[in-house]
């Protein structure tokens, strides 16, 4: 607690990014990949290997987009580095040792910015809740990308907000799991149906509690969302495999939490003449600027670092 404690407070972040928990969140998910190295090893492995056989079912490998990003824990980079023109990553905040590694690659350009629209939204004053729906998801290169990948990033989505709809405005429990499954389901969706190049969402499903070999408890991590069928169910684009998420006595003295995994890939048959003819077009897309602001307006753009 100490390390993560003095992580925080010697990490240069924006205050909308500690106000909303998402530095928070990333020193924690540093620390204990650091302390469950070996016990995660698959679930990375399982991860970058789907990333992989997805890109190589791509026609064309200009542009890769891997929605978030993270610490880069599960994503290929220097995969895709290799197999792609430009490779986006994509995240509410890059953490300084992802800045560094970006570096390392010339075709690497890091997006920061809020996917789901949700910050947006309350910036124009019509915050999701209630009757009104989240927004459309606020997916850069979606229509242009060869391959955009959703790395275990959807459950987390709706996280920040609730936790502040919850304190600003009241946010129920069944309020908070209805905003999470809209803004999920919009999301996978986009992903499935929007997307014109090969999409990957890799998710957690469900959480287990284990006492050794015993169930203890289940719980429905997508709160009843079931992520869209491929259009070719075979086994190359359907995987399931359990990842140790914290074996005891991490988060409790005798059970083991198992994380349900699912990776699923949207492939899709557009003829490469199609494609070819907006490359110039894919490659210029103009991002909206840099807002200064260090408040809750600017988590609405999705702006490029470098």
């Amino acid at each position: 607690m100490i390390g993560e404690f003095i992580r925080y407070a010697t990490t240069y972040a924006p205050e909308r990014t500690r106000k909303f928990g998402y530095l928070k969140r990333l020193i924690a998910l540093e620390f204990r990949a650091r302390r469950l190295t070996t016990a995660w090893q698959s679930h990375q492995r399982s991860t970058r290997n789907l990333i992989v056989k997805a890109s190589d079912l791509c026609e064309q490998q200009r542009i890769a987009v891997v929605l978030g990003s993270g610490l880069l824990l599960e994503v290929p980079l220097k995969a895709l580095t290799e197999k792609f023109e430009r490779v986006y990553l994509v995240d509410i905040f890059h953490m300084p040792q992802v800045r560094r590694e970006a570096k390392k690659y010339f075709n690497v350009k890091l997006l920061t910015g809020d996917i789901t629209g949700v910050f947006a939204a309350i910036k124009e004053g019509s915050p999701p809740g209630g009757h009104t729906p989240p927004p459309p998801p606020r997916i850069p290169h979606l229509k242009e990308a060869d391959l955009i990948v959703s790395c275990n990033c959807l459950m987390q989505l709706a996280d920040p907000f609730n936790d502040y709809f919850e304190k600003t405005r009241g946010f129920s429990d069944l309020d908070s799991d209805k905003l999470a499954y809209q803004i999920m389901d919009q999301h996978a969706k986009a992903i499935a149906t929007e997307a014109t190049g090969v999409g990957v969402i890799v998710t957690d499903t469900e959480r287990f509690a284990m006492q050794d070999d015993k169930i203890v408890s289940r719980t429905d991590l997508l709160k009843a969302l079931k992520l869209p069928p491929t259009p070719t169910p075979t086994v190359m684009h359907n995987e399931e495999w359990d990842w140790l998420f914290a074996p005891h006595p991490e988060d409790h003295p005798s059970h083991d939490y198992i994380h349900k995994v699912q990776g699923k890939v949207y492939q899709r048959n557009i003829a490469a003449d199609d494609k070819t003819e907006n490359k110039d077009d894919a490659l210029s897309v103009d991002l909206p600027p840099t807002l200064d602001e260090p408040d809750i307006d600017s988590m609405g753009a999705i702006i490029p670092e470098r």
